[in-house]
């Protein structure tokens, strides 16, 4: 247990030291005209800037999306604020069919860009990212709280997945400017994974017979893990897991092992002289995992007489079991034999592959006066078969040449009350921002579904001096 506590630590530090939160919507530096990483979620954006470099302070972005689980739907609370009573039936209740808990990381470590003539501009980055996904339906919360005699008509169906994916990525990105009107970006990258969790499968459906009131309950669960940190796993019904951490020093040369592949699209069309369309098609693509390569799977075994046509049937307990359960040795005998219904197979596995968590950007921006700005975007993300849209409308704008100030308004699932807000200064050849998706956040955490927070610096140069070139049709009418 010492062992597995070790390399948990190793990888919980190792990823929240290198990476950042990054949240399941577009953030709102995103929006901001003197920022130079709106490339980063639509590859066919331009810049007003000839180049920039950044550092690892550069783009750093930390936050979180609980989607339902709001405090205020846990706890009612006294004029004081404090909470007095457990209001778990409001809670569940406030839980959907299916539920989502988002952690989605992005941390350019190093990133630098500039312009090649007037049409072309490329960029070449190395980025740490990672995305945690938990999706999970009402009946996990609803079982333990409602008890299986709620369940009497209609069966408990448990049902679960999770994802985590952390990996180093490096991309370089090439816009083009066909004309006035038209422009496009390609961002193909080389990943390399670091560490992996998935479950393929986790299934049960546990229900209550009316009459007699026995319970019955099917599952099945499949899971894969892969890490650059040397480990194996098993697991015996004698010994129970077996965990050995392999040598460390086989850490750097696992680095560059797990190698995948991936691709960000980008199209953008000038519909008139202030309004414009773009499309962003964003992170296409698979890692192949071969490190410590790892599966798990359980399914229901016919081990005695509570099997029964592959279900786990549970009638009660007799006068004499009832009795044993005064014994501690009762208790872990019970447990031991229940066990036995429902085997755990550990072993190491042959390489695998996953994918990434494909987005997809549509956005539009009118320039209503000069470097005034309002813009709507929606992202659409698909994890594991379930839809995550999130819709944004933004103001920017830009004054003194110097200034950049955005509010943004994010709509998503089980969250509506998202209110960002991001500032920017360009002194000279450094620009430093800072901004959050919801300010709310910031005066009542306990009852926020999103919490965002995102700062950086940048060096940059060539501000505003080719903005007729990039903006020709824009700057003639704003002068």
């Amino acid at each position: 247990m010492n062992a597995l506590k070790k390399i948990v630590s190793i990888l919980i530090v190792g990823v929240c030291c290198v990476l950042t939160v990054n949240g399941q919507s577009l953030q709102v530096t995103h929006f901001m005209r003197l920022s130079p990483f709106q490339h980063n979620a639509l590859p066919s954006s331009s810049t007003i800037y000839n180049g920039y470099v950044s550092l690892p302070v550069g783009n750093i972005q930390i936050g979180l999306n609980v989607g339902a689980i709001r405090y205020k739907n846990l706890f009612e609370a006294n004029e004081e604020g404090y909470p007095t009573v457990l209001t778990a039936t409001k809670f569940v209740n406030s839980l959907a069919k299916k539920n989502y808990i988002g952690l989605n990381e992005d941390l350019e470590l190093l990133g630098f860009g500039f312009r090649i003539k007037d049409k072309y501009f490329l960029t070449v980055d190395y980025r740490q990212r990672a995305n945690m996904d938990f999706i999970y339906n009402q009946d996990v919360f609803g079982l333990p709280i409602y008890g299986n005699m709620a369940y009497v008509d209609n069966p408990a169906n448990l049902d679960l997945s999770f994802n985590l994916n952390a990996y180093q990525e490096i991309g370089v990105s090439f816009r083009h400017k066909v004309n006035d009107r038209i422009s496009w970006g390609a961002r193909p990258k080389l990943l390399f994974g670091i560490a992996n969790v998935n479950t393929r499968q986790f299934l049960a459906q546990i229900s209550t017979d009316p009459t007699d009131y026995t319970i019955s309950m099917t599952y099945a669960a499949a899971m894969r893990a892969a890490a650059i940190v040397p480990f194996t796993m098993a697991f015996n019904p004698q010994d129970g897991f077996q965990f050995d951490l392999g040598n460390l020093g086989e850490i750097p040369k696992n680095v560059f092992k797990n190698v995948g592949f991936g691709v960000d699209l980008g199209f953008s069309y000038q519909l008139m002289e202030s309004l414009g369309l773009s499309v962003g098609v964003l992170d296409l693509g698979f890692i192949n995992w071969k490190t410590s390569t790892t599966s798990m799977s359980s399914n229901m075994a016919d081990a005695g007489s509570l099997y029964n046509e592959g279900s786990f049937t549970f009638s009660g307990l007799t006068p004499s079991q009832i009795q044993s359960l005064t014994d501690g040795q009762g208790v872990s005998g019970m447990l031991d034999t229940i066990a036995k219904y429902f085997p755990l197979d550990v072993a190491p596995t042959a390489k695998y592959a996953t994918a990434l968590t494909p987005r997809v950007v549509l956005q539009a921006d009118y320039e209503f006066a000069k470097y005034h700005r309002v813009s709507a975007a929606t992202q659409f993300c698909f994890t594991k078969n379930f839809f995550q849209p999130s819709l944004t409308l933004a103001y920017d704008g830009c004054f003194f040449n110097a200034i950049d100030v955005c509010v943004a308004y994010t709509m998503q699932r089980h969250s509506y009350d998202n209110l960002g807000v991001g500032v920017g200064f360009n002194l000279g050849v450094v620009n430093v921002y800072a901004g959050t998706q919801n300010i709310i956040a910031a005066f009542s955490v306990r009852n926020a579904s999103q919490l965002t927070a995102t700062a950086g610096l940048v060096f940059n140069w060539g501000h505003y001096k080719n903005w007729r070139k990039i903006y020709p049709k824009k700057e003639k009418r704003l002068d």
